[in-house]
């Protein structure tokens, strides 16, 4: 007898959701398989049928933590009025640490911080933070369409300097240097300046 679709989608979810705890956890380095068997609540053997290997395991999770973040903000980006609005919109979500997005941010500080001895995560981290960051220029330029961000202000550089405020104050914030409240002014702060005429 085979198993529905929807069932198997829903088993492959909590395995991964399941990862990303284990990986905050325990970091990305100490992931094993044993440890996501046992958080998930299913066998090995169940485990490695779905991903062979550790690699592989780790870089779907992350992939899944992802998709979950992009589903939040866009849920966050269609209550704005304008590009401007969504830009400040997408930068908090980048440093809060709070629900579903504060989850992907701790997650992405644990892959982030083990790059430097799991070079096979390299090419799944770039990819990510490039699509966040053109995301944000995008977002910049939907701004000076609809005339919220001067047209003068150059996407491209701006985009750039708003994302170094942002991974400095998620830095900050995950090593506690300031609360919320602080780094939520401080990037609104930034974005003030960044696009003012």
């Amino acid at each position: 007898m085979s198993v529905p679709a929807p069932v198997l989608a829903d088993r492959v979810a909590d395995i991964l959701r399941a990862t990303c705890r284990v990986v905050v956890r325990d970091g990305a380095h100490g992931l094993r398989m044993a440890s996501v068997a046992r958080e998930a609540g299913v066998s090995k053997a169940l485990l490695h049928y779905y991903f062979a290997t550790r690699q592989e395991l780790l870089r779907a999770a992350f992939g899944f933590s992802a998709e979950q973040w992009e589903a939040a903000v866009e849920a966050e980006l269609a209550r704005a009025a304008s590009g401007a609005e969504r830009v400040e919109r997408y930068l908090l979500a980048s440093v809060d640490p709070s629900g579903p997005l504060g989850e992907h941010r701790a997650l992405w500080n644990v892959v982030w911080s083990s790059l430097r001895v799991d070079q096979d995560l390299r090419p799944t981290v770039e990819r990510s933070y490039r699509a966040w960051l053109a995301r944000l220029e995008r977002l910049v330029v939907e701004g000076s369409s609809d005339g919220s961000v001067p047209s003068s202000v150059d996407a491209r550089l701006a985009s750039w300097r708003l994302a170094a405020v942002a991974d400095g104050l998620d830095s900050m914030l995950y090593l506690g240097l300031v609360d919320r409240r602080r780094a939520r002014r401080l990037v609104k702060g930034s974005i003030e300046r960044e696009l003012a005429a």
